[in-house]
Formats: C-alpha cells, sequence, structure tokens
C-alpha cells in the first residue's frame, strides 16, 4: 500500500514539528514546511513562506514533482498577536491575518487542483479554541481563526463533487514556544498597556504547563483515517474545550462574565 504524501505547514516547530515527527514515525511521507531552510529534523523541510504566492506555488510544485501526488495538507503555520483593538495598528493586524488566514488559503488553492484530479484528499485547518470566541487583548487572533473556521465550512461544501474532505482541528492551548512568536501591539502610553502585559504573563504561564503537543499529532492520525470527517474537531484541556459549549449554552452576555473573571479584568 502506497504511503499517504501529507504537508503540514510551519512543520519545524511547535505543534507542527511534533505532528512531522510522529507521522514520519508511524511510516508516513511527510514533509514540513518553514520559510528558511532548517537542518535535519527527521524529516524534509520545504522553504516555503506561506504570505507568499510565489513561495507557496513553487513549494507545491516542487513537493508534486518529487511524489506525484498530495494526500494531506496540514494547515498548521500560525502566529499569535496581542494588544487592546484600539491599539492594534493595521499593518501588525495585516501581517497576522496574512500568516493564519491567506496563508491556509495560499495553499489550499495550490494543492486543490491535484486533490481534485486524484478525486481523493484531505485538508486539516488548525484554528484554535480561540476562534470560537472574542477574548481580551487577542481580538485580531481569534478574529483570525474564527475566519479561518468559516472559510473550512464554505470549502467542505464545494469540494463534495470532487470527493475531498476538509476539516477544522481547533487546539487550545500546548507546550510550545508560540510566546516567542507572538506579534505584541503595545504603545507605550497605551491605557491598556497594564492589563495586555499581565495577561500576557498569565498566557505564558498557562502554555508553559500545558500538554504535550503530540496530542494534536495523535488526532491529525485519527482523522487521516476516518472515512467522513466531522466538520471541526477540539483538543486540549477539559476546561478549554468546555468553554465552547458553555458560551453556547448560557449566551454570549453571561459568557462574557465568565471571561472578565477569569482573566481578572
Amino acid at each position: 500500500m502506497q504511503k499517504k504524501v501529507i504537508l503540514v505547514t510551519g512543520g519545524s516547530s511547535g505543534i507542527g514539528k511534533a505532528i512531522c515527527q510522529y507521522l514520519t514515525a508511524k511510516g508516513y511521507k511527510v514533509y514540513g514546511t518553514s520559510r528558511k531552510a532548517q537542518q535535519d529534523l527527521g524529516f524534509p523541510i520545504l522553504a516555503i513562506d506561506v504570505t507568499d504566492d510565489q513561495s507557496v506555488k513553487a513549494g507545491i510544485e516542487e513537493l508534486l514533482k518529487k511524489e506525484g501526488c498530495i494526500d494531506v495538507l496540514v494547515n498548521n503555520a500560525g502566529i499569535g498577536m496581542m494588544g487592546a483593538v484600539e491599539d492594534s495598528i493595521p499593518k501588525d493586524s495585516l501581517k497576522v491575518f496574512e500568516t493564519n488566514v491567506f496563508g491556509p488559503l495560499r495553499a489550499m488553492q495550490a494543492v486543490l487542483p491535484t486533490m481534485r484530479a486524484q478525486k481523493s484528499g484531505l485538508i486539516i485547518n488548525v484554528g484554535s479554541i480561540a476562534g470560537y470566541m472574542g477574548l481580551p487583548y487577542r481580538g485580531i487572533y481569534s478574529a483570525t481563526k474564527a475566519s479561518l473556521g468559516m472559510i473550512t465550512e464554505a470549502l467542505r461544501m464545494e469540494l463534495r463533487p470532487y470527493g475531498v474532505k476538509a476539516c477544522v482541528l481547533d487546539p487550545g492551548d500546548y507546550s510550545t514556544s508560540i510566546a516567542q512568536h507572538r506579534q505584541v501591539s503595545i504603545p507605550e502610553q497605551s491605557p491598556y498597556k497594564s492589563s495586555v502585559l499581565a495577561l500576557e504573563k498569565m498566557i505564558d504561564e498557562d502554555v508553559s504547563s500545558s500538554s504535550d503537543p503530540l496530542e494534536v499529532a495523535l488526532l491529525i492520525e485519527k482523522i487521516i483515517h476516518t472515512p467522513e470527517p466531522k466538520v471541526r474537531y477540539m483538543s486540549g484541556k477539559f476546561k478549554q474545550k468546555l468553554s465552547v459549549l458553555v458560551k453556547h449554552w448560557i449566551g454570549g452576555k453571561f459568557f462574557e462574565n465568565i471571561l472578565v473573571k477569569h482573566y481578572k479584568m
């Protein structure tokens, strides 16, 4: 049986690296991506910048030239952003949208002609539990992940006639180096500065004590072997997954009060 060819964007660190290493160990033909060439991580890395049209196109063409097909695309590349909505500089916000929304869109558009011709394929877009709610001082990030979810929901229906599947995997916090790459928008005179810094410290402490990203890799493999994937999957701590259901059950205003209390605002 031919090994599935899997492309994981943002595969050189964090959740993406865990996915690549685990699936490689399980015998899949896995390619990760990074903006720059990487040392040997146990799997090949393609130099792809998901914010650049030509870079994505060239990288996908290189993969198809080597393998002749692509079975699974995991859109994992992404960056975080913190800062009050009032302080969010448009060019900084655009950078986050370019990576978290248009990056996956570029990758999908590059692989879909091949997947449609194969009449098979799977796209897993890595969103976030933050995409279900507007988190304080992370509004732009929440917006990017919510956008990716809506795009995926539409895509699923559009791909039905072609035998190609798509879904969203929404992780909570995992122990990764995401804090090192996070965009932080805090002008020196911002009235929100102390609140943003306090929240950033809280989030970093939560991330450092969070679960092993291997959990996400295990769920990715489960989805790959699911004939009809669900629209959405969630992974992470129980209380984070529960928060999505709580918001649905009790309504926006009551849930807002819970968030305000949780973040000590």
